[in-house]
């Protein structure tokens, strides 16, 4: 009797733990004949254990209720096997049939069913997401390739880059006279560039002229040509000047400003005439050029100050572009560290990161040599670099503390609000923040501060930092 109940508790186990199963679970005996299906697999397959209870699985699979049978499959086999089954109810199940061999005989196949048909669907979804971010990336691509085909990357997100970029759109359709104004290294020659290809000159020659690097004497020689003879030493079948070698195409003359003023009466009388005559010739040429400008000076006080022509001023300011320094469009260095560093990498062959440290930091610093300082800058660091990652440490000392030290950091607000004491505790205060930030310990800190140790901790104290 207590054997009977013994065995009758441990079949209540078993059939708890069948029942409890997330998977389905299917019992057969060695002829294929179901004996028990447990309750999740009467929700995956939609039937009831009444109607396969007691048939053969070859009779269930001909009635259409799966298109294939594990069981089956055991039963040939005698060994484990897992299939992909479809049921007529649209699902796709994983299938695992496992044979129960007592004494070297096939007795029972406890199958495991398993609803992978979400999973599936995700994997579809997933492969078709891929397919369409592989399109659009390809679409992008090939639009950035023809923007771009001969000129190098335009970087930026600044809204007044973004003005700068949509003037560069309208004056290349047409062939106005630019003048473009800007600190040193803020890109003047590139967006020069720029403007020519996207013109319909762009199969046309463009030719850099920098008015400042070339002497006076041979300016005018450089820019207009001469003929045989013209002064000692000429060569003997002449030379053609850069607005011919320029013709059809653009002609970039950077540095207007030191082009001396015989030369601003030459300049000025092709850009009514559209005609050039070489040092000593008598005949005129008619030369087809665009003409770009640029000036990194006050054109309009050196205009006050007599010391460059007021009407051809009038003249090549038709179009004003005003590219602003680097240091007013904050929001373009990290597109631009992350631009240049690719560039030298690839250059140099090298696979170097930024720290993000040294990015918070070079965001933080003016570049009062803009883009070109920013670029320099970037080609020391990957040049220099020993590990894999260019860190602080690798970032020059006067950078260091110009940031530090900058007074773009303390608020000019206050300096009249408070008083002194009050003010100098505010500025103290700031620069121990700004100093924190690049620093890791508090000798670091003492060290760029040039104050002690304890110093430091008693005023991180003091300012609840």
């Amino acid at each position: 009797m207590k054997q009977s109940m013994h065995i009758e508790h441990h079949a209540e186990i078993l059939n708890a733990i069948i029942e409890s199963s997330f998977d389905g679970l299917w019992i057969c005996n060695a002829e294929g004949e179901v004996l028990k299906i447990n309750k999740a697999s009467e929700k995956i397959n939609s039937i009831s254990a009444e109607q396969v209870v007691g048939k053969n699985v070859k009779d269930l699979m001909e009635q259409g209720l799966f298109d294939r049978s594990v069981t089956l499959e055991v039963m040939k086999k005698k060994k484990r096997v897992s299939i992909l089954q479809n049921l007529n109810n649209g699902k796709e199940l994983l299938v695992t049939g496992n044979p129960i061999i007592v004494d070297s005989k096939l007795t029972y196949i406890v199958t495991n069913d398993r609803d992978i048909t979400e999973l599936i669907e995700l994997k579809e979804e997933l492969e078709e997401s891929r397919e369409i971010s592989r399109k659009y990336r390809q679409k992008l691509q090939e639009v950035l390739h023809k923007e771009n085909e001969d000129t190098e990357n335009f970087v930026f997100c600044s809204k007044e880059m973004k003005k700068v970029y949509e003037m560069i759109q309208k004056v290349s359709e047409v062939g106005v006279t630019v003048f473009l104004q800007g600190e040193s290294g803020v890109g003047k020659s590139r967006i020069a560039r720029l403007i020519h290809e996207y013109s319909e000159r762009r199969k046309g020659p463009f030719i850099h002229v920098n008015c400042g690097a070339i002497p006076e004497t041979l300016l005018e020689s450089e820019l207009f040509g001469y003929v045989k003879g013209a002064f000692t030493d000429a060569n003997e079948d002449g030379k053609p000047g850069m607005f011919e070698l320029a013709d059809g195409g653009t002609l970039f003359l950077d540095e207007i400003t030191e082009m001396p003023l015989d030369l601003q009466v030459k300049l000025l009388h092709f850009l009514d005439s559209e005609k050039i005559k070489r040092v000593g010739d008598t005949l005129t040429r008619k030369i087809d050029v665009r003409i770009i400008v640029a000036s990194n000076r006050n054109i309009q006080g050196l205009v006050e100050k007599k010391k460059f022509r007021e009407d051809l001023f009038f003249r090549v300011n038709i179009v004003p572009i005003e590219i602003p320094p680097l240091r007013n469009r904050k929001e373009d260095v990290p597109l631009l560290l992350s631009y240049f560093l690719g560039r030298y990498n690839a250059r140099y062959g090298k696979a170097l990161t930024l720290d993000t440290e040294v990015t918070d930091l070079l965001c933080q610093y003016s570049f009062p040599g803009n883009i070109r300082e920013l670029s320099n800058l970037i080609e020391r660091l990957v040049v220099m670099a020993h590990e894999s990652a260019i860190c602080r440490e690798d970032i020059p000392g006067q950078l260091v503390e110009s940031v530090v030290m900058s007074p773009q950091k303390i608020d000019k607000n206050f300096l009249f609000q408070f008083s002194l004491k009050e003010a100098m505790e505010k500025v103290e205060r700031q620069l121990i923040e700004n100093a924190r930030k690049i620093c890791k310990t508090q000798v670091e800190l003492a060290n760029l501060l040039g104050i002690s140790q304890p110093t430091v901790a008693r005023k991180i104290r003091k300012h609840n930092l």
